[in-house]
């Protein structure tokens, strides 16, 4: 099989941002206010996948706690702005400074271990968070979770622009999306990012090179909590709502299962598996309460027919189609 020139494989790397550019500026003229505001919800999530993806893709470490900082820095920023105000930069500094402290906790206690060992002891973390938040109902709302927040605003020193709107949301959620991919790739593409992956495939060696291994994986646990942090600090103010669910430890398993689906590895990925898990969950579940059996379902074929994920079967099969072109 013949390779592709490299002039056409950037061409078509190209063209395929520019149709999602294209996708992404066109959709608050297709859609409403409600699929605005679930476009905004997936590209939320979407991006505390993302964060996700730079412990479990680079650093090999599956974690049960991820919730913590999502949900953690949702919580915040929901108490936050009743007292202060919803201004969307003081919410994100709200978000992300909570998500970076919560990992940087979690980090004393898990990054000295690895694989089963981090997993368990990141459910346990989890599940103590979220025991403290199902039960401080003075503060957290306990089951009933809290609502009704002052609408997030965005003060520009001339005047004061609310952000209530599923396009305003919307297009705050392309920004947060946009910023954390820039900065997921940053780290990968860094020193410390490198040392991470060589972490994952060479523990033995990295430590005989005098790397401190609960060091390079506490810095990224904490790169990753900024970033899930940051999401979650916008994710009350898309349904006015955030409750301990947005802690427990199944909206952690939710994430893995969007990764997985979307491709472990793939900061791309991240989007595609929450767009297709969000999407099943909102329309299927319209038609019947069974939509979970539907995510199982996709989730199984992927494992099966694309096992590195979506991004990188459709990639994969882009490619052989293009190649059998050239050929031919």
């Amino acid at each position: 099989m013949e390779a592709r020139p490299t002039s056409q494989r950037r061409s078509l790397s190209v063209a395929a941002k520019l149709a999602l550019l294209a996708l992404a500026a066109a959709a608050p003229l297709l859609g409403g206010d409600y699929q605005l505001r679930l476009l905004a919800e997936i590209l939320i999530i979407g991006t505390a996948v993302l964060s996700l993806d730079l412990l479990v893709g680079f650093g090999g470490l599956v974690s049960l706690g991820h919730a913590v900082f999502f949900g953690g820095a949702a919580y915040a920023a929901a108490i936050a702005s009743q007292a202060l105000g919803a201004d969307i930069i003081l919410m994100l500094a709200v978000g992300i400074v909570t998500g970076m402290t919560a990992a940087l906790l979690m980090g004393v206690v898990v990054t000295r271990t690895i694989a089963l060992f981090f997993l368990i002891l990141s459910l346990i973390v989890g599940q103590i968070v979220w025991e403290v938040v199902f039960h401080w109902r003075e503060v957290t709302g306990g089951a009933d979770g809290l609502r009704g927040f002052p609408v997030l605003t965005l003060h520009t020193g001339f005047a004061t622009i609310p952000l209530n709107n599923g396009v305003a949301l919307y297009l705050a959620s392309v920004l947060l999306a946009f910023a954390a991919f820039l900065a997921a790739r940053s780290f990968v593409t860094a020193p410390i990012g490198r040392a991470l992956l060589g972490t994952r495939e060479r523990q033995l060696r990295m430590s005989a090179l005098g790397y401190s291994i609960p060091r390079i994986r506490l810095m990224a646990l904490v790169a990753s909590g900024g970033i899930a942090g940051a999401a979650g600090a916008l994710y009350p103010f898309v349904n006015q709502y955030v409750g301990p669910n947005a802690v427990h430890w199944t909206m952690s398993a939710m994430m893995i299962i969007m990764l997985v689906i979307g491709g472990v590895g793939s900061l791309y990925g991240a989007f595609i598996g929450s767009a297709i898990y969000l999407g099943i969950q909102t329309y299927v579940s319209s038609y019947t309460d069974r939509w979970q059996l539907v995510v199982g379902l996709v989730f199984v074929l992927t494992v099966m027919i694309m096992p590195k994920g979506v991004v990188a079967g459709l990639k994969a099969a882009f490619g052989r189609r293009k190649d059998v072109e050239v050929r031919s």
